[in-house]
């Protein structure tokens, strides 16, 4: 057997082959040529491990919070903090001392570390609600707790006009009042805050266009340019605390479009925490909570502490939206005062009688002058046709009949007993309103009614 009698120094060693990023395509694999052999991510391997852990913390944002920026979270918050980062739109309805205001400015921080050039908005009925996130939860709470995230954040401008937090990889988290002085913004991330208090039409014409692609440089190179997959959906966030389900807010329809989706596997997910939450975690004492069911209201408790999702009475005759289509009227009828009478004045609140209009004054009758009778009320009311057009083809339509839509232009209430002169009266508003039918309730009018 020959033996060799070449030292170690003697061998000719092999260059090492590069490292190969079995996760990265053409263009990753090479990304380490880019920065300087010395440096961090001059090293094919740490770039891909970089690469492995950007992926792991987008996708569970709650580890995130916790290894990265240091936080301890309860269970339910990293429950919640997760499924915001997998889903594009989310809605949170939340009792009060729940900490959910606490979980979305942490997951606007995480979305402005991990998604450079982020755009967030945080909007709200008024701008002081909005700020509270950026004051008293990222900049008096989160900053506090996390030394990390203050060296992420380059600087909080705080002022009457603007409030906006800035971000040292150029994202951004602004503050946006749910208004018409809102315009001009744009956002990949919109969360609203108290969004039963934010009108319908502010959200469907000002605040939904802001949203917009995260607007990443290297999607602009041909290589990704066509590749669908790599663009970032807008996500739109929703939260708030509970409120009456009475068929006039509109968030009971985001609500049950959320539920609806996420029980269809789409990206959305709808959360809802009542006083358990808090109580579990010792966010409040169940001594606290005693004393806020005995000062409050039972209906109060039940939106605020409760979660409860309230509803009319399904017996009721008068349902609440039937009363508050009644509630105002753009053009109210006033009879003509008794000088206007004799000067011959024509009436300056008459109102022109539309076509196919009926006019009635209904009269709820009282006839006994005593104070704890009811008044005899008097109710002026116009019943307009209401039809409805469907266009069958260019040459004609159809009409159809949609019944009265019913307006109240004018009540009034007498003293009931004289009877002549509540006569008198109904004849007046008879003939100043332009009516075609009297509607006397004369039930248990007795001897008086003849």
């Amino acid at each position: 057997m020959k033996i060799s009698t070449k030292t170690k120094n003697d061998i000719i060693q092999e260059p090492k082959k590069h490292y190969k990023n079995r996760n990265a395509d053409e263009r990753q694999g090479e990304l380490y040529k880019k920065f300087p052999s010395d440096s961090f991510l001059g090293n094919g391997i740490n770039v891909d491990h970089f690469m492995q852990w950007l992926t792991f913390f987008r996708r569970n944002l709650h580890r995130f919070a916790m290894d990265y920026l240091g936080l301890k979270l309860h269970l339910y918050q990293i429950i919640m903090l997760y499924l915001m980062g997998v889903n594009q739109f989310i809605v949170v309805i939340a009792s009060r001392a729940s900490a959910k205001s606490f979980i979305i400015a942490l997951y606007a921080c995480c979305r402005c570390i991990l998604y450079p050039g982020s755009w967030i908005v945080l909007s709200s009925a008024t701008k002081a609600q909005s700020k509270l996130l950026v004051s008293e939860k990222i900049q008096k709470e989160l900053m506090n707790l996390s030394p990390t995230l203050r060296k992420e954040i380059l600087k909080i401008k705080d002022n009457q006009n603007e409030v906006i937090v800035y971000f040292k990889n150029h994202s951004t988290i602004t503050v946006v009042p749910a208004s018409e002085n809102g315009r001009g913004y744009r956002s990949n991330v919109i969360v609203r805050e108290e969004f039963r208090q934010i009108k319908k039409y502010v959200d469907d014409s000002i605040l939904s266009p802001f949203q917009v692609i995260r607007q990443v440089p290297y999607l602009k190179d041909d290589y990704y340019v066509n590749i669908s997959e790599l663009q970032e959906e807008p996500v739109d966030i929703y939260i708030s605390s509970s409120w009456f389900d009475n068929g006039q807010n509109w968030m009971w329809g985001i609500v049950d479009q959320t539920y609806d989706e996420m029980l269809k596997g789409k990206a959305s997910c709808l959360l809802a925490f009542d006083e358990s939450i808090a109580l579990m975690h010792k966010i409040k004492t169940m001594r606290y909570f005693q004393t806020e069911k005995k000062k409050q209201d039972p209906i109060t408790w039940q939106l605020e502490f409760l979660n409860t999702r309230l509803k009319e009475n399904r017996f009721a005759f008068f349902t609440y939206s039937m009363l508050q289509q009644n509630q105002r009227a753009k053009r109210p009828f006033y009879p003509r005062t008794l000088f206007d009478f004799k000067a011959g004045r024509k009436n300056p609140y008459d109102i022109s009688k539309q076509n196919g209009e009926i006019r009635i004054v209904a009269c709820d009758m009282a006839f006994v002058e005593n104070k704890k009778n009811d008044n005899s009320i008097f109710s002026c009311m116009r019943l307009l046709p209401d039809y409805i057009t469907y266009s069958r083809d260019s040459s004609s339509d159809i009409e159809i009949d949609n019944g009265y839509r019913r307006i109240i232009s004018y009540i009034e209430s007498v003293q009931g007993g004289d009877v002549t002169r509540q006569a008198i009266r109904i004849r007046q508003l008879f003939e100043d309103f332009g009516a075609d039918y009297i509607v006397l309730d004369m039930r248990n009018a007795g001897r008086n009614a003849a």
